[in-house]
């Protein structure tokens, strides 16, 4: 599976867990923006960064890349998140597990490991 097809089943696993939560769902129109999703479940809308993730560390917990790729064909860019581009990381690992972050915890980093804290936030 190529790298973009596996964010697009992360975006509809997204959709798939927020529907059935009740919430509404609302798209960017293109790529340009920092978030895939917006999610509205009656209290406030927030912004959802997707990430599908294979890649795991030595000690077996999966690692998700967090990162705003860029550039054109002569050269390419990777920038951390800043406040403000989300509000929730929602991860998706290559085994199906499904994990809704708060940006307050991943704030900074370029990755993520999901052990620990981190497994408090599956969903």
């Amino acid at each position: 599976m190529k790298t973009k097809e596996k964010g697009d089943l992360a975006v509809g696993r997204a959709i798939a867990h927020y529907i059935t939560k009740g919430c509404e769902i609302l798209l960017p129109i293109g790529d340009k923006q920092k978030y895939d999703l917006v999610v509205d479940c009656g209290e406030s809308f927030q912004k959802v960064q997707c990430k599908y993730t294979s890649y795991k560390a030595p000690s077996g917990a999966f690692i998700v890349p967090l990162r705003v790729m860029g550039g054109n064909q002569s050269y390419h860019t990777a920038k951390k998140y800043k406040k403000g581009d989300f509000e929730i990381l929602f991860a998706m690992t290559k085994d199906g597990d499904i994990f809704a972050i708060p940006f307050e915890e991943v704030v900074g980093k370029s990755s993520v490991t999901i052990s620990g804290k981190f497994l408090n936030y599956k969903v």
